[in-house]
């Protein structure tokens, strides 16, 4: 039976799996695939197989292209050994097959093709899109039935993209007007768009031409809220033809500049362990939700907490990618600023004792299923006894960012 602080420290855990970044969203099915299954022959199934892996490498690394990668391409003629489930299933009245792909399998393809890792944890993004029909402009809201609106939808779920749409309600028809969108002006729908928490903005214009279409987009990578005052301007692009032709190349540029941001590259040299130093952490709470946040990086390895002071922790991480990919995508995260210049770090005697991780300060997580754990405060980080498998690197090399959750 736990005893009360293990208890806490299990509800601390607990908080922080519902303390990620709330703009962000958990795609689910990235290695998962279904493929229209025309014969139960063998060869239309490794065909199927083939296929099936395509759509989970595309999904994974971010990358449209990563067939054209030699180690990928390779890996396609043999695509089983990274099959850990599949059965037989139905879309839209044609036989599929369904298969699940094994996520370890996949990493280490991916970090011996040198390609990227796009997380699960990916940016929300929420879409506004007008369309002009015999010049006749609309708003298509979430619960429209356009054809380009259902297609678009599709592209981006086999690209892993979470897209979303304005509800349309009194308040998203008061504050967007067909102009604000058609015109650009990007300030007002900025604003309407701060109640749904997207990590970024796609603005869509769509010109009908019999069954043919002309879309012009922009799309703006970064919070609604920060936006207008950032005065980055968005990525553009014009596509047209059928609407599965034009929605498809679309969709697939956008992921692409997307996953640039926020995917992270493999294979890269990574080095031995080094340290980390954050500022501002306060709580028990705290802690666990950036340890959690750490390790659910894409190119972290593992973490260790080192070393607490005051209100300072020290991790030391090891990276399956580069320090610099790393960094990049730990900057991604809205709660994290670097800090530059260090007036308040930790006293270089902090790491003259020997072993250095008896020195004042060091912390080590509790496993929250131990009913051996002693007490302690909940609302503070304090001291305690650690056994590490790192070495305390030199203070020096430490870098320092800022928490702010």
């Amino acid at each position: 039976m736990m005893n009360e602080y293990s208890m806490l420290r299990f509800a601390f855990l607990i908080l922080a799996l519902l303390a990620l970044p709330i703009n962000a969203a958990t795609v689910s099915n990235l290695y998962q695939a279904q493929v229209v299954l025309p014969d139960t022959d063998k060869e239309s199934e490794q065909t199927a197989r083939q296929q099936g892996l395509e759509q989970v490498l595309i999904k994974v690394s971010g990358q449209s292209q990563i067939v054209e990668n030699e180690v990928v391409r390779k890996a396609l003629t043999n695509s089983s050994q990274y099959i850990s489930q599949f059965g037989v299933g139905s879309r839209d009245g044609q036989q599929t097959l369904d298969m699940a792909f094994d996520r370890t399998q996949i990493h280490n393809l991916l970090t011996k093709a040198n390609a990227t890792l796009w997380s699960d944890q990916r940016p929300a993004v929420l879409v506004w899109l007008v369309k002009e029909n015999n010049r006749e402009r609309e708003i298509v809201w979430d619960q429209s039935s356009y054809a380009l609106q259902a297609q678009m939808k599709a592209v981006a779920d086999a690209r892993g993209v979470p897209m979303m749409m304005p509800i349309g309600d009194f308040d998203d028809i008061t504050a967007v007007t067909v102009p604000d969108l058609w015109g650009g002006f990007i300030e007002p729908v900025a604003n309407a768009s701060v109640r749904y928490n997207p990590e970024a903005l796609l603005i869509i214009r769509a010109r009908e031409n019999g069954e043919n279409v002309s879309l012009t987009w922009q799309l703006y990578e970064d919070a609604p809220d920060r936006i207008v005052a950032s005065q980055v301007a968005p990525k553009e692009g014009r596509e047209s033809g059928s609407i599965a032709e034009a929605s498809n190349s679309m969709v697939n540029q956008i992921a692409d500049l997307l996953a640039a941001k926020y995917a992270v590259q493999l294979g890269g040299e990574s080095g031995e362990a080094f340290a980390i130093r954050f500022a501002n952490i306060q709580t028990t709470e705290d802690f666990f939700t950036l340890e959690r946040m750490l390790t659910g990086l894409s190119s972290v390895a593992s973490v260790n907490a080192q070393r607490v002071h005051a209100d300072q922790v020290v991790f030391a991480i090891n990276l399956l990618s580069s320090k610099e990919a790393f960094k990049r995508e730990l900057l991604n995260d809205r709660r994290i600023t670097q800090v530059v210049d260090d007036s308040e770090g930790f006293s270089d005697d902090a790491y003259q004792s020997e072993p250095a991780l008896e020195t004042e300060g060091v912390i080590t997580p509790v496993d929250p299923v131990s009913a051996d754990a002693a007490d302690t405060s909940t609302n503070a980080i304090s001291d305690a006894s650690v056994t590490a498998d790192t070495v305390a690197p030199d203070a020096g090399q430490e870098e320092l960012f800022y928490w702010q959750p």
